[in-house]
Parts: structure tokens; C-alpha cells; sequence
């Protein structure tokens, strides 16, 4: 017996399924993603999916949410060991990116607006955690205080902390997916980190003399 269906006979049929559902998405990426193969994997009737998630768009969605949830555990691992503002932005940039390496066909549906139900709770909750998390490494750049998640929507509309958070975030998601999908050029492990490292500095110093010119 498999060890999805020891679960599944001793535990959540739901947990069983996303555990499932992991599975074949990292498998076969969102494009091989469909409830019967999750069903198969987990060792249940076909049904069980639809009866938990609906179809496929809300089964993706909840594995993206899932995704939010390891992504803003990744950025807090991260910031933990830093110790000034350049070295927050560096280890928000080495977060984000061991994300990817970690779980890539997660991060491949997480921005997907045609895959995902972008109206869910569950994922709207989990994707504001991690942005909150990026947009007071930003205000800490700019010298301001930080945010709570419920009063993310105060500052984010903000035009001029708007503008600071795109040019960041930008920044930190284009690296890491130009790196996942293996768009740089062939460099070794120690021009990688060095280019990293300068990168990441020079936004970081953009950002923070925005903060000394105002």
C-alpha cells in the first residue's frame, strides 16, 4: 500500500489529496495537472477532487496559496540573519530565488491570473502575507515604519511606496524567475553570487536615496 493511501486511511482525505496534488504537479508541471491523475496518485475515486476543489482552477489555487505560504516562510528565514538594509535586500533576493529552486512549478502557477481563481480568500490571504512581508523590507529602505497585514492596502496605494515596491519587487521576482528558467548566461557559482550581491546593492541604494533626497 502507498504511502499516500496509508495516509489517506488514517487521515484528512483533503490533506491526502493536496499531498496528491503536490505530487503531480511537480511531476508533470501545470500543463499534465488534472484531477484524475491527483485522484490515481492519491488512491481515491476520481470524484474526491471536485467534491474538495471544485475543478482544476481551484485545486491550482489552493497548491498556489500553499505556495505563498512557503514563499513568506522563505523571506522570513531569510531576513532573520540580516543585518543592516543592504543585507535585507540581498537575503530577500537569495529568498525568493531558493523558493524557486525548491519549488518551481509552485512558483510557475502563483502569478498565473489565467490558472488561479484570483478571488479566493485562502489565496488572496497567503499572497497578502508574502507581499506584506516584501513591502516592509521596502518602507524599511525608505526609513519608514512598518506595516501589519491588515493595513497593507494604506500603504501599498500610496503612489510613492508603490513605486519603490514595484521597482524592488521587480527586481527580486525577475531574478528569480530569469534564473529558474536559465536565462543568464553560463557564469561560475562565484560570479553568480558576486553579481548577485553587487545587484542586489545597487537597488537597495536606489531605494534608500530616494529616502535622502525627500
Amino acid at each position: 500500500m502507498s504511502k499516500i493511501k496509508q495516509n489517506y486511511h488514517h487521515g484528512s482525505l483533503r490533506e491526502t489529496l493536496l499531498s496528491a496534488g503536490e505530487a503531480v504537479l511537480t511531476e508533470k508541471g501545470f500543463r499534465g495537472f488534472t484531477l484524475r491523475a491527483c485522484a490515481r496518485r492519491a488512491g481515491v475515486s476520481h470524484a474526491a477532487p471536485k467534491h474538495h476543489f471544485g475543478d482544476t482552477r481551484g485545486f491550482l489555487t489552493e497548491l498556489a496559496a500553499m505556495g505563498f505560504d512557503r514563499l513568506t516562510k522563505h523571506l522570513l528565514d531569510g531576513l532573520s540573519g540580516a543585518e543592516d538594509l543592504d543585507a535585507e535586500f540581498l537575503a530577500i533576493t537569495q529568498a525568493y530565488s531558493t523558493f524557486t529552486v525548491h519549488y518551481p512549478e509552485h512558483f510557475r502557477i502563483m502569478f498565473r491570473g489565467d490558472l488561479l481563481d484570483l478571488a479566493s480568500s485562502r489565496l488572496k490571504s497567503a499572497a497578502r502575507k508574502t507581499l506584506s512581508e516584501l513591502t516592509n523590507v521596502i518602507l524599511r529602505q525608505r526609513g519608514e515604519p512598518e506595516v501589519a497585514v491588515e493595513e497593507l492596502d494604506q500603504r501599498v496605494h500610496l503612489e510613492d511606496v508603490m513605486s519603490d515596491i514595484v521597482i524592488g519587487w521587480c527586481y527580486v521576482h525577475g531574478y528569480a524567475h530569469l534564473m529558474l528558467e536559465k536565462q543568464f548566461p553560463a557564469l561560475s557559482k562565484t560570479q553568480e553570487e558576486r553579481i548577485l550581491r553587487n545587484s542586489s546593492e545597487r537597488v537597495s541604494h536606489l531605494i534608500q536615496h530616494k529616502k535622502n533626497v525627500r
